[in-house]
C-alpha cells in the first residue's frame, strides 16, 4: 500500500471516532463549519523600503581561459565539467545533461 506523505496527518483519537457511521456524520459536519468565509484574514503589507540609495559591493571577475558558460543554466564553469556541446553550438555542463 502506498503512502501519501504529503497528506496531513491525523491523530489516533480522530482516527477512532471516524471509524463508526456516527463519528463520521459528525465529521462531516466540523468541516462544514470550518468552510466559512466569513473570517477572511487581512492581507499584510510589508513596511515600505527605499533601497534606491542603496549600492552593491560585489568584485566582478570576468570569465577565465579555463572556464566555459553553460548553455542551459547559464552558470561559469570549469572545463573538466563540459559534458557535450549541442548542434547550435552551446555548452552543456555535466549537471545540466
Amino acid at each position: 500500500m502506498a503512502t501519501d506523505y504529503d497528506a496531513p496527518r491525523r491523530r489516533i483519537e480522530d482516527e477512532l471516532e471516524t471509524d463508526s457511521l456516527e463519528g463520521l456524520k459528525a465529521a462531516e459536519n466540523t468541516v462544514s463549519d470550518m468552510d466559512d468565509d466569513d473570517d477572511m484574514v487581512e492581507p499584510f503589507d510589508l513596511p515600505a523600503l527605499d533601497l534606491s540609495g542603496e549600492e552593491l559591493n560585489v568584485t566582478v571577475v570576468p570569465r577565465r581561459e579555463d572556464e566555459f558558460t553553460c548553455g542551459s543554466c547559464f552558470l561559469v564553469q570549469r572545463r573538466n565539467r563540459i559534458s557535450h556541446t549541442e548542434v547550435d553550438g552551446t555548452i552543456i555542463c555535466l549537471d545540466c545533461a
